[in-house]
């Protein structure tokens, strides 16, 4: 019996055993991240895509990288710690990197660095490109071109950050920070163009009114001159008409002496008769007489 329990002991060692060996001799890298084999201190191979990966146990070590977007804040002060512009005043901000591992470069991760030298590395660089872009312009400037400000640093901290097995994605600055001074002149001053902004707006409204004023006047006496044309060529079809109507009635006229004419002529029998010949002239019967007797 105690030889059965010995050996039943000694199987379940074993079994043991195999299930550690077998649980360090193989890792799982999931779909988002990549891997890199280092045996005693070396890398081995090239970089592991996703799936199960066996080595060697003990001797060998599976190092699992996410190349997930990461996002790296760091925030400078108004003081000792911030940009200096052009006409020497002190900026602070928040720059916010999104960044990530390339998957491409991970064995160069654990060969030459490590995820705090990286992320040292991104703050000196992004410090330097801030400052580097910061003075090349005014704190007049800084506050019109934020937008500008803001590409040149990103392309800045991409250009520092090239050498480094990171690829970045987006590098925004969040917020500007400066004296209580000078943001009383940019509320002051914002004021001032607030006002000047509504003073323009009321000049253009009042020369809209102008224009309009203008364009009804010019509108009303084109009117006016289309009304006066009209009564002309009005008078003018009117007298065109009573021309016409003349003429019609003489040639009426005409017509009707023509008519006249015409019936006198049918009638003559060889004999002038007058045209205002009203009827017979006539003759007294005792005169013919008394000159028939003699």
């Amino acid at each position: 019996m105690k030889k059965l329990n010995g050996k039943i002991a000694a199987t379940l060692v074993v079994v043991l055993a195999a299930l550690f060996i077998a649980v360090n001799s193989c890792s799982i890298v999931n779909a988002n991240e990549r891997a890199v084999k280092v045996r005693l201190g070396q890398v081995v191979g090239d970089t592991l895509q996703p799936g199960v990966v066996i080595h060697m146990p003990f001797m060998t070590q599976v190092r699992i990288y996410s190349i997930v977007p990461k996002t790296y804040e760091v925030t400078f002060s108004c003081g000792g710690d911030g940009a200096i512009t052009k006409d020497m005043q002190s900026v602070g901000s928040t720059v916010v990197v999104r960044y990530a591992y390339d998957e491409h470069r991970i064995v160069d991760i654990v060969k030459r660095y490590t995820d705090y030298q990286i992320q040292a590395a991104m703050k000196d660089n992004v410090k330097a490109s801030l400052k580097e872009t910061v003075g090349g312009y005014s704190i007049y400037d800084l506050v019109e071109k934020q937008n500008e400000v803001t590409n040149r640093v990103a392309t800045a901290v991409l250009d520092r950050m090239s050498d480094y097995p990171v690829t970045i994605s987006q590098t925004t600055i969040t917020n500007w920070d400066w004296s209580e001074d000078f943001d009383r002149q940019i509320k002051e001053t914002a004021n001032r163009a607030q006002e000047v902004k509504k003073a323009e707006q009321d000049l253009k409204l009042a020369e809209t009114n102008a224009q309009k004023q203008v364009k009804v006047a010019e509108a009303n006496l084109q009117a006016e001159k289309l009304n006066a044309e009209a009564e002309r060529v009005k008078a003018d079809a009117t007298a065109y008409a009573n021309a016409k109507m003349a003429q019609n009635l003489n040639v009426e006229l005409k017509l009707k002496e023509l008519e006249i004419e015409k019936l006198r002529v049918e009638k003559w029998d060889g004999h002038y008769v007058p045209t205002n010949n009203y009827g017979p002239i006539p003759v007294q019967s005792g005169s013919i007489q008394g000159e028939s007797k003699r």
